[in-house]
């Protein structure tokens, strides 16, 4: 493991350089179960290194999989994926939004201090490593159960330094959610925002930028529920405002449904073979390179440690 002052992003493979990731989608799920999507199942490793493959040769070198515990993780699958497609895989811990864990969930009875240590365990010790936090929002709402992971992850990241990925309902609370982390130690620059393109409002999208955390849009491809063309925009008027620095792409292709190997679509490549050329047409190569290549860099790259919390020093 590489020197927890140093810059460094943690895969499952080990600790690589930064600019080693290279081309990167930055929000996937290879292995997702949940009982808020009976019938979507993913957790056949077969079918995730064939998705993975079709990834690879659409040209992205890196995936960020957001999978928290108790929702089908499966760090030794991400190592498969990892050593089968020579793809840099960043694994996730953490816990998701209240209602994916049923009311008797083992996670729901863990204190604020065991998950915490749950989450540096697994970031530390763990091998293969996890190289995020994921934690979830509810719509509008923290519940209770939420509010103890949040202090829990932030616990763990002034502990290791470790990115903080947050699951935002319906793209609502990115703003109170950086601000909700800040007071627990965590910089905005060490907080990614999930699906912020599901409130498609770049207003407010400017107005969280501007707090230093990264924007990040998961929606290519969903076309049910608007078209790409309202992504680009997005992106347009972000990069407009100036905060193209801090702007990432990911597919969140969180059910079986959507992967081609479980017989659904548009696959785990569409952002790449799809979105990615088609951002380059209309918004330019540098702007692509920004959000692919050096943004997901410095995303999820581990920052200099704070001093351990007292609970986790002893």
């Amino acid at each position: 493991m590489a020197d927890a002052t140093m810059t460094f992003v943690r895969t499952v493979r080990g600790d690589i350089e930064p600019a080693r990731l290279g081309p990167t989608d930055a929000h996937e799920h290879l292995f997702f179960v949940t009982p808020l999507q009976p019938g979507d199942e993913m957790a056949d490793l077969g079918r995730a290194i064939e998705e993975a493959r079709a990834l690879v040769d659409a040209g992205a070198t890196a995936l960020v999989d957001w999978t928290p515990l108790g929702l089908g993780r499966s760090p030794d699958g991400l190592l498969q994926v990892s050593l089968a497609t020579g793809l840099h895989v960043v694994g996730a811990t953490g816990v998701h939004r209240d209602a994916h864990y049923p009311a008797d969930h083992p996670l729901r009875a863990q204190t604020e201090e065991a998950l915490a240590l749950r989450f540096v365990a697994d970031i530390v010790t763990e091998n293969p490593p996890a190289g995020v936090i994921k934690i979830g929002a509810s719509y509008h709402r923290l519940q209770p159960f939420e509010q103890k992971v949040f202090a829990s992850a932030a616990l763990a990241h002034r502990e290791t330094g470790v990115p903080i990925c947050v699951h935002t309902e319906l793209g609502t609370m990115g703003l109170r959610i950086v601000e909700h982390l800040a007071g627990l130690g965590v910089p905005p620059a060490s907080v990614v925002l999930a699906h912020l393109d599901r409130n498609p409002d770049p207003g407010e999208h400017a107005e969280t930028a501007a707090t230093g955390a990264w924007i990040q849009l998961d929606g290519p491809g969903r076309t049910k529920y608007w078209p790409d063309s309202t992504i680009l925009r997005l992106i347009s008027d972000l990069a407009g405002s100036g905060f193209s620095e801090q702007l990432l792409l990911g597919g969140d292709t969180g059910r079986s449904t959507v992967m081609r190997s479980y017989g659904g679509g548009p696959g785990l490549d569409y952002v790449f073979a799809r979105f990615k050329p088609r951002l380059e047409r209309e918004l330019g190569a540098g702007l692509s390179r920004l959000i692919f290549v050096d943004n997901p860099a410095r995303a999820v790259a581990f920052g200099p440690r704070s001093p351990a919390p007292a609970s986790l020093a002893t």
